[in-house]
């Protein structure tokens, strides 16, 4: 009996280990998938985490962008404004040339056919000059001529009277 019962404990006994090593084993691959879950775990939160980072930052930068954006926007609407403003003042600019330059054109005329009639009056002007100065030369010479004649109808009525006198003495004369 003591061999019965020795190998019957033997026999318990290496059921016992083979049920242990089984449990052992089913313990060791548990543990394993337990580990694997774990890492899985641990990367998902890691990821996550710098998922989130990468969100705070893209949200930050979006934020500035928008920021960025909207700053452009304003920028861009005050080009427009000050591109307009001058378009406007160039064409109020070359309106304003134009009517300047038809005015110019005009006055350039106006200028033109006041400078003819000025030489017209400026010619008429030395004619008249010239036949004053011509006409004064003649009304000098008619002058000089008068008072020569009038010398000589004084000097001819002097010499006349002059001759009366002879003539009276001379006819006086035969008579005394």
């Amino acid at each position: 009996m003591s061999d019965q019962v020795s190998t019957q404990l033997e026999r318990l006994q290496a059921e016992l280990g083979e049920i242990v090593d089984a449990r052992i084993h089913a313990l060791e691959a548990v543990l394993q998938n337990a580990e694997q879950m774990t890492r899985r775990l641990i990367k998902a939160e890691m990821e996550l985490e710098h998922l989130s980072s990468n969100e705070s930052d893209l949200s930050l930068q979006a934020a500035t962008l928008e920021s960025q954006v909207a700053t452009a926007r304003a920028r861009n609407a005050e080009i427009e404004d000050a591109h307009q403003a001058l378009l406007n003042e160039r064409d109020q600019l070359k309106a304003r040339q134009e009517q300047l330059e038809n005015e110019s054109t005009t006055l350039r005329a106006e200028v033109t056919a006041l400078r003819n009639q000025v030489s017209e009056v400026e010619d008429q002007a030395n004619g008249l000059r010239r036949e004053n100065t011509t006409l004064r030369t003649k009304a000098k010479a008619l002058q000089e001529n008068v008072t020569r004649m009038r010398q000589l109808r004084d000097e001819l009525m002097s010499s006349i009277s002059g001759l009366t006198q002879q003539m009276s003495g001379l006819a006086g004369g035969d008579t005394e």
